[in-house]
């Protein structure tokens, strides 16, 4: 063995990683995979909050198609609605529309409509506005914003009959 060539001290110092080697890194990779988590929950957060836009906005298509059906009873206020409120009038089958419509918003989390009184332009154009609100909490939960103070999800629409 030719002891010129290499410290045999050295070598005996140099066997693998140590202890605290191997904790540092699996702390650091710990901290990875929690930060990894973290960001799979709130990515399922805003999916969710998606998710309650899009059947808000199939929503509000739904009630103007059935105005564009019932145009007579829309003009005259038959579809006028504030939220926890029966429609204003109208023929029996608007009424059922209405509370058939009305009980598919409440499958949003405290879902409610609104539906405000038709504007009739000059030119004779009837124009109606539709919101639809509802409590996104699970997207709330990750913002830091209290309750009080976070501002519910709303999509609001104004159709042209």
């Amino acid at each position: 063995m030719n002891r010129s060539r290499f410290n045999p001290c050295a070598c005996a110092r140099q066997r693998g990683m140590t202890l605290i080697e191997i904790l540092v890194a699996i702390v650091v990779l710990s901290i990875g995979l929690l930060g990894m988590a973290g960001l799979q929950l709130k990515g399922m957060q805003v999916n969710q909050g998606s998710v309650y836009r899009w059947q808000a906005a199939m929503l509000a298509e739904d009630i103007a198609d059935r105005m564009r059906a019932d145009r007579s009873n829309a003009v005259n206020s038959a579809y006028t609605l504030a939220p926890g409120t029966p429609a204003a009038g109208g023929s029996a089958g608007t009424a059922a529309a209405i509370g058939d419509w009305q009980a598919r918003v409440a499958t949003l989390p405290s879902g409610s409509a609104t539906i405000l009184a038709p504007v009739v332009g000059a030119t004779g154009s009837v124009q109606i506005a539709i919101t639809i609100n509802w409590a996104d909490t699970r997207a709330q939960a990750g913002t830091g914003v209290a309750a009080a103070n976070y501002a519910p999800g709303a999509y609001a629409v104004t159709v042209e009959l």
